[in-house]
């Protein structure tokens, strides 16, 4: 029997990262907005990490749009668990 797990199952794991970076930046905004610290340097650097995330999922996409999803990324044989007679 051989155990296969799909290549998908990486684009699972970014998701589940994606989440949450996309929390922390929520918060993030959140405690801008509460503390009441809308400064020029905190909008800049806002800017800033709001622009870079913009590009990254830009350039993450255009490299990973042409994909093949279905293929494996690891095959695993379990014939190495059956015991051998030994004579």
């Amino acid at each position: 029997m051989i155990i296969t797990i799909p290549l998908y199952v990486m684009l699972f794991i970014y998701l589940a990262f994606l989440v949450v970076f996309v929390s922390f930046s929520i918060l993030n905004f959140y405690h801008v907005v509460v503390t009441g610290s809308f400064t020029l340097s905190s909008f800049m650097m806002s800017f800033f990490i709001f622009s870079l995330t913009v590009l990254t999922l830009y350039f993450t996409y255009q490299l990973l749009a042409e994909v093949n999803w279905q293929q494996t990324l690891l095959e695993f044989s379990t014939d190495f668990f059956k015991a051998t007679p030994q004579y």
